[in-house]
């Protein structure tokens, strides 16, 4: 057996690995979060809710729709030069965000077991 064919059944085999893996990762609903920005935001997905009062006060009022906070943390953006990631404790984020034709800027403190909004700005 000469390299090409061993090069075609190593292709055909590539091929229908790569179909089935596919398949079972699609019925697992599984997801690679392997750059900065989604790690971060899926951290954040993951731990509870809490906010200032200032915010809370914004959610209550309807100014802030919670649904902007959601969509923030699903497809926001995290401004790491904007960030401090240096903290020990609880990180802070600056994640920017568009919803419903307006721009959102919240600041997170990722904690352990929670998720605290400090800060919002809209525009």
């Amino acid at each position: 057996m000469n390299f090409i064919q061993r090069f075609g059944y190593y292709l055909v085999g590539l091929a229908l690995g790569s179909i089935v893996v596919f398949f079972v990762l699609d019925k697992k609903k599984t997801s690679f979060c392997y750059l900065p920005n989604c790690r971060i935001l899926k951290d954040i997905r993951l731990k509870k809710r809490a906010f200032t009062p200032t915010v809370q006060e914004l959610i209550t009022t309807k100014t802030l729709d919670t649904a902007a906070i959601t969509a923030a943390y699903n497809n926001g953006t995290v401004d790491f030069s904007r960030s401090n990631t240096k903290k020990k404790s609880c990180k802070t984020y600056t994640i920017e965000n568009n919803y419903k034709e307006k721009s959102y800027e919240f600041l997170v403190e990722n904690c352990d077991s929670i998720a605290l909004i400090k800060q919002v700005i809209i525009q």
